[in-house]
């Protein structure tokens, strides 16, 4: 066999004067293998020799077998391919196999096994996706093989709320709302008065949830809420549909807000203040509940927040932990002041109005 892998007719003649076939069937067998037994004459000859063309035209050779009767090894010019010779006289030539029923037969006569290369191929190769668009310079021309190509971006995977969502608006409504006086009067308080002779300086109305106070929305932007960066966006999105946007002081911060707050330039770092007495302080935190590695000072302690919360109430103002954490999870001077609603699904409507109404409770005594 040549060294590029591809089978020439030299090779049949090197294979025939190595294997030295007895007859004439088991060397078109060979030929055949080889797939050379078109070049190959089917008729015998009384030298039982098998011709083969080895060079181009002006180099004819002929291969004697050994044990085969006749004279001395002589060079005769080679026949050209399917032609008949005058010794042999017009015979039909023998049709190669042209499918998988065809067989070659044996010196015995027997029936051999179909050739591999002549077997039907039993699967198929189909390409799933066609060859990736050529990559294309900003002039618009396309790139040269020497760029890399440029792959597709992949599809980012869509945002999972933690709440429900039929819920999620009445949690948030019950975190940002503050009892208001309304038009409406109160009569039970009224008769109270009356039946207690009290001196009514004012009638008494009912009260209702609004929103008209607004909100303070403070995002921690802490390595500990790392992993929560698009629920913050998505509570920001929240809080402003149900409270408006106009009405809404977003304020970001690192370990916490007496640290320094951001408003609108990163770079530009402004001291906290407290909003307006009544108005709701919405905390999305953990509240330095997670402490990652290395974190040295970065994350904020128990103590600096429970100064932070004391000063916030003692303005008026109510304060709203949206937290990935369990409110049993943090201590209990804590829990007596800010009221915790988890970003959890199990959270529900009833849990939230509970929470919000017991911190607004314990501002209202005094």
């Amino acid at each position: 066999m040549s060294g590029r892998g591809e089978l020439f007719l030299g090779d049949l003649v090197r294979a025939m004067a190595e294997l030295k076939p007895a007859d004439l069937a088991t060397a078109v067998a060979m030929a055949a293998l080889l797939g050379q037994g078109h070049r190959t004459p089917t008729a015998p000859s009384q030298s039982h020799a098998v011709r083969a063309v080895v060079g181009g035209a002006g180099r004819p050779t002929a291969v004697r077998l050994e044990g085969a009767s006749g004279g001395p090894r002589r060079s005769t010019p080679a026949p050209p391919p399917r032609a008949v010779t005058a010794e042999q006289g017009p015979r039909a030539e023998r049709p190669e196999p042209s499918g998988p029923e065809e067989e070659v037969p044996g010196r015995d006569g027997a029936e051999r096994a179909v050739l591999l290369a002549h077997r039907p191929v039993d699967f198929s190769l189909t390409a799933i996706g066609g060859p990736p668009p050529p990559a294309t310079e900003a002039n618009g021309t396309e790139a040269g093989p020497g760029l890399p190509e440029r792959r597709a971006a992949a599809v980012p995977l869509a945002h999972e709320p933690p709440w429900k969502k039929d819920w999620a608006r009445g949690i948030m409504f019950a975190a940002v709302a503050t009892p208001v006086e309304s038009r409406e009067v109160d009569q039970r308080a009224l008769l109270r008065g009356v039946a207690g002779r009290q001196a009514l300086r004012s009638v008494p109305r009912r009260r209702r949830l609004s929103t008209r106070r607004g909100v303070q929305l403070l995002l921690d932007h802490g390595p500990g809420m790392a992993p929560f960066r698009d629920d913050g966006l998505w509570l920001r999105e929240l809080v402003g549909s149900i409270a408006g946007r106009d009405r809404v002081e977003v304020l970001r911060f690192r370990g916490a807000p007496g640290r320094g707050v951001v408003r609108q330039d990163p770079l530009t770092i402004d001291p906290y203040r407290p909003p307006p007495p009544g108005t709701p302080v919405i905390l999305f935190s953990d509240l330095g509940r997670m402490r990652p590695p290395f974190a040295g000072q970065g994350v904020a302690g128990p103590q600096e927040w429970r100064a932070f919360v004391h000063a916030v109430a003692h303005s008026g103002c109510p304060v709203v932990c949206l937290t990935p954490y369990e409110s049993g999870d943090y201590p209990a001077a804590l829990r007596k002041r800010v009221a915790f609603v988890p970003l959890d699904r199990r959270v529900s409507l009833r849990h939230a109005q509970r929470a919000t109404a017991w911190v607004r409770g314990w501002l209202e005594r005094p």
